[in-house]
């Protein structure tokens, strides 16, 4: 595994901010993509893994639309993977997920059946 300074560095270059750090040896990151994208990086620096997930805040996202979910209520409603991915504590797997979350999210169409 790699030095955990340079991990951190490298997040830090990929726009990851620390957001908590409860003293458990899991530190949590986040990177706003998009004003309604935002990746998820929960680094376990005594394990040296990473656990990845994202979350996009699709009412939000369809209320500056002019569309609507439901009762609109765009603050409360995310879209998130059914699963989140588990690595090591590697730039380039945070790198190589933060792509697949991409290409899930440009896929989607809702013309198609």
């Amino acid at each position: 595994m790699g030095d955990p300074g340079t991990f951190q560095e490298d997040l830090t270059a990929l726009g990851f901010r620390p957001m908590q750090d409860r003293g458990t040896g899991v530190v949590q990151f986040a990177a706003e993509a998009t004003p309604y994208l935002t990746y998820w990086v929960h680094w376990n620096r005594p394990e040296a893994t990473v656990l990845f997930t994202w979350e996009f805040a699709v009412g939000e996202f369809m209320d500056a639309r002019d569309l609507q979910i439901g009762a609109n209520e765009p603050l409360n409603q995310y879209l998130f993977p059914k699963l989140d991915a588990r690595g090591p504590q590697d730039i380039s797997f945070v790198a190589q997920e933060m792509d697949r979350a991409d290409q899930v999210l440009r896929s989607l169409s809702l013309l198609e059946g």
